[in-house]
């Protein structure tokens, strides 16, 4: 009797499904400060599985229709990656470059792995500094030219930042900070096998710190500084011809932030400016047909009580494949002192726009 009791149970046993045993697998996670929201992109290698994130079933799977555009090695639900988005984190850091001269400004709050900077109006990327920068400091740093690289990321991984990063910038400079990751990992079950992490800060814009040097035998002069405050391609500024003012008063600065950014849903709020000490100046350069169209920051200098700020005005090359919409540059610069007039001036000293 006991003997037919064990072969039933064994019979039984082998009727049952077995529970296939978990495929081992790997999670790379990119966390992306950009300025107005924090992004993961998470992507995954190793075995066809599903596998949950909180309550949500996550289909890992090796190939889906064909297509080859993976980050990792698996498509998650149809995608080539996973995608989750949070509020802004605090600023990291912030560049600035510095006129005259070839070296840039760089304050971080936190320590920065390493930093890089794309400036479309005159190449491509270099370097700021040699590595590591220290929390809390504010250095001068040289700028080397190379290609950004990461240990803790594939090629894949870079092309996809880089790709993304650049995508959005609008026609401004970018500068993008490696720093640690400051979001907790994804909670995963089962838990992968290894899950790497790794963190990069954008800036979209590059602020220009002018100094001015009184000249031997001349009466020495204020320090002119000058920060750009917003600079891009899409402002809500519709007429063609070029346009400029000058702000003195907060329900200006208002009056023209709307003009420059209203186009952005939502508005970002207009930064603080102490008119008592400081100017804000801007310059419109009228509606465009296309994209390809950038403003360079050159220069700035008093003549009495006119300030004078040059530019260089890029258009797109003959044949250039651009953005096929309208498009319509500007900048906005804070400078420091109190002037009663302000032209926008061309290399050649030709004024392009001028304001009271």
């Amino acid at each position: 009797m006991k003997h037919w009791i064990g072969l039933l149970a064994i019979v039984l046993t082998a009727c049952v499904p077995q529970q296939a045993a978990p495929q081992p697998y790997t999670v790379s996670e990119l966390q992306v400060l950009f300025p107005n929201v924090t992004e993961r992109w998470v992507s995954f290698d190793g075995g066809e599985q599903t596998v949950k994130l909180d309550n949500t079933n996550l289909a890992l799977k090796k190939s889906l229709d064909g297509r080859t555009e993976l980050v990792g090695g698996l498509f998650v639900n149809g995608q080539a990656w996973l995608t989750e988005t949070s509020p802004a984190q605090p600023g990291v850091a912030r560049a600035s470059r510095v006129f005259p001269g070839q070296q840039y400004a760089l304050v971080n709050s936190r320590a920065v792995l390493s930093a890089w900077l794309f400036d479309g109006l005159s190449g491509g990327w270099v370097q700021l500094g040699g590595g590591l920068l220290t929390s809390s400091s504010r250095q001068l740093v040289d700028p080397r030219p190379g290609n950004p690289s990461f240990a803790s990321l594939t090629q894949a991984e870079t092309s996809l930042l880089l790709r993304e990063v650049l995508g959005r910038r609008n026609g401004q400079q970018v500068v993008l900070y490696e720093v640690e990751p400051p979001l907790p990992r994804l909670r995963f079950e089962p838990a992968p096998a290894q899950y790497k992490v790794a963190a990069f800060a954008v800036q979209y814009g590059l602020e220009t710190e002018f100094v001015n040097n009184p000249r031997p035998n001349q009466p020495s002069q204020p320090l002119l500084t000058s920060r750009t405050l917003q600079q891009g391609g899409n402002s809500a500024y519709s007429q063609t011809s070029a346009t400029a003012y000058l702000v003195s008063t907060v329900s200006q600065l208002n009056t023209v932030w709307q003009l420059a950014l209203g186009n952005q849903v939502p508005v970002p709020p207009a930064p603080a400016v102490n008119f008592a000490q400081s100017r804000v100046v801007a310059f419109f350069w009228g509606q465009k047909s296309s994209g390809g169209y950038a403003i360079q920051v050159v220069g700035t200098q008093f003549s009495g009580t006119t300030l004078r700020v040059t530019l260089n005005l890029r258009s797109p090359e003959p044949g250039a494949i651009t953005t096929q919409a309208l498009t319509s540059p500007f900048v906005l610069l804070e400078v420091s002192g109190r002037p009663s007039r302000v032209e926008f001036v061309d290399g050649s000293g030709r004024v392009l726009a001028a304001a009271n």
